[in-house]
């Protein structure tokens, strides 16, 4: 059975975090792995993604998945984009407040953000790991929408399924890199016993609140944590297994 979260300020619009549970896959990608960047079959990928697509009601051929590359890269869709001619254009998030067609980012760890907001018809899907959101491919895409006229403040914002705090311990070298960004950024990590983990998800949110985005949704689920419910990049490479499976976000009007 496909497991997935909703968050309450998204309502209005079909959304899903899906978890890895109730696909058709085997072996390390089991069971609802979506990604076709994996060693997994392909034959299953497909089925997965339309498994996913019946859930939600949309066709399964019109979903879109940006050639995620950890960038800070929006793409747009309108009724006159070709989905195959962008489908190899490096983005880590999707625009568009077209009907009928979902759009989403896979995740393992990263942070999956969906994002709505109501009197423009425009849904935002964001893909935010470390790097990309340290690059900001928040405020870029928030940027996108405010450049076309979008009152960017009455967007809704739900961050789902993301490695936690305790879970996400890191270098020296990562916190100086971001403390050379921007020395305030040293408020996102927590050190203990010289070990330093990142917040990752609260980095996010404070990206959004220097737009006045501030109706923002954090599911607090952590991937690392709960292997019967997620993929875990981090958690795959600590078992020192081969790949890792990928969990879809979507949203759609």
């Amino acid at each position: 059975m496909l497991k997935f979260f909703k968050s309450k300020n998204l309502q209005s619009v079909k959304h899903g975090f899906f978890g890895r549970s109730g696909g058709l896959s085997t072996g390390i990608y089991s069971s609802l792995n979506l990604s076709e960047k994996t060693a997994d079959s392909a034959v299953n990928i497909c089925a997965n993604r339309a498994l996913v697509m019946d859930e939600l009601e949309i066709p399964s051929q019109k979903i879109f998945f940006p050639n995620q590359q950890h960038t800070n890269k929006s793409v747009f869709i309108n009724k006159e984009t070709d989905l195959d001619n962008i489908k190899n254009i490096p983005a880590d998030a999707v625009i568009t407040n077209m009907n009928g067609i979902g759009i989403g980012i896979l995740t393992a760890d990263c942070s999956p953000i969906l994002a709505y907001e109501s009197d423009s018809g425009f849904i935002l899907a964001i893909h935010a790991g470390w790097k990309g959101a340290l690059a900001g491919v928040c405020e870029n895409a928030l940027n996108s929408l405010k450049d076309i006229g979008v009152n960017i403040r009455k967007f809704s914002v739900a961050i789902g399924p993301t490695i936690s705090t305790e879970c996400y311990e890191v270098k020296i070298d990562f916190v100086e890199a971001f403390i050379k960004n921007d020395p305030y950024f040293e408020n996102f990590f927590i050190k203990k016993n010289d070990n330093y983990f990142f917040d990752l998800t609260s980095f996010i949110e404070s990206r959004f609140n220097l737009f006045g985005v501030y109706d923002i949704v954090n599911l607090g689920l952590c991937t690392y944590g709960n292997p019967e419910l997620f993929f875990s990049n981090r958690r795959a490479y600590h078992k020192s297994e081969r790949d890792f499976g990928r969990m879809a976000s979507i949203i759609s009007l």
